[in-house]
């Protein structure tokens, strides 16, 4: 594959990087957040990560929301490690339990994940659910506290506590805030190497996604490409690339998306080819996540590069990083 200028970003286009990583037996992913914090000399928030996990028996949505830690330097947001539901393989049998909020209601999950946070005081702050982290909610929707969650001021449910097994502890999703290729290089260099002193290991189905903003692909033309191209240099992409065959949620673009795009025409509006790829199909379990570029309210601006391997080696990281970008530059310069 002919690799030609990786994006500039001396113009300022960033990286958003998602390292999917294990905790050994006995630690979780709090323990690396502790590390990261110390390391930088910040701050950590006990905050919450809302996971869709598809129906309830009688319809309704099942939107979990899992404990998370948010790193803050200097009063700005860092990272974020959180938990991956997609990793699951190396996760051993355990009675203990760990506590989760559930809801049925998208909106609410989405507004808990935005505002609901509590200071993380030390090792002796619980990992499980901290009802003093729902404080917003209280105060927002004048609720209250039970036994089993929490409840509006008629009594009906907003949040159930719900156990999981406390293995889910262990995964360790590392949410890097966008960077700068100067910036990323010695940042994810950092991370990685803390995360290994710590013995924390790659999952055997994990992947890193990359998050470019989707504002340069918004047009005809680059949307087009975006699916033609990729679908055309598809097998020589995975060759540099090295996706792992052991991850989920990857895989071409479905035959309709490409024959929607096929019969586009440059002059076609972007806002009716976005629409016909999303009747075509279009959905994010693919290399190549394209719903925060077509989607009219995404809940990420990005274009998102799903099929990355995940590795511990961040020089590895940064070649395969540099074909993605690269590509995406082919297609902005010609769009």
């Amino acid at each position: 594959m002919k690799v030609r200028r990786p994006l500039d970003s001396a113009r300022g286009e960033r990286v958003g990087l998602e390292l999917e990583l294990l905790a050994p037996p006995g630690k979780t992913r709090f323990d690396l957040a502790r590390a990261l914090a110390k390391r930088a000399g910040g701050a950590l928030r006990l905050a919450f990560k809302y996971h869709g996990q598809g129906e309830l028996p009688d319809g309704r949505p099942d939107c979990q929301l899992t404990p998370t830690a948010r790193v803050l330097v200097r009063g700005k947001w860092f990272c974020s490690v959180v938990d991956d539901p997609t990793i699951v393989d190396e996760l051993a049998p355990t009675d203990e339990k760990l506590r989760i909020a559930r809801t049925d209601d998208v909106r609410l999950a989405a507004w808990i994940e935005r505002n609901c946070h509590a200071r993380f005081a030390g090792p002796s702050t619980p990992l499980g659910m901290n009802g003093a982290a729902f404080a917003s909610l209280v105060k927002t929707f004048a609720a209250k506290e039970e036994e089993d969650g929490f409840v509006d001021p008629w009594g009906l449910p907003l949040v159930r506590w719900h156990e999981v097994s406390a293995e889910r502890a262990r995964v360790c999703e590392v949410v890097l805030r966008p960077l700068g290729r100067k910036a990323l290089a010695p940042t994810l260099r950092r991370v990685l190497k803390l995360a290994s002193s710590l013995g924390f290991t790659v999952p055997v189905e994990a992947a890193i996604h990359a998050h470019f903003d989707a504002a340069p692909f918004r047009s005809t033309r680059a949307l087009r490409r975006l699916v033609l191209d990729w679908t055309e240099q598809r097998t020589s992409l995975l060759r540099v690339l090295e996706p792992n065959p052991r991850c989920r949620k990857l895989g071409p673009f479905p035959p309709d998306v490409v024959r929607v795009a096929q019969a586009a025409t440059d002059d076609l509006p972007f806002e009716t080819l976005a629409a016909g790829l999303l009747l075509g199909g279009l959905h994010r379990a693919v290399d190549l996540n394209l719903l925060g570029l077509v989607e009219r309210y995404p809940k990420q601006p990005t274009i998102e590069v799903r099929c990355l391997p995940g590795s511990l080696d961040a020089d590895a990281t940064l070649g395969r990083l540099a074909h993605a970008e690269a590509f995406l530059a082919d297609v902005t310069s010609s769009a």
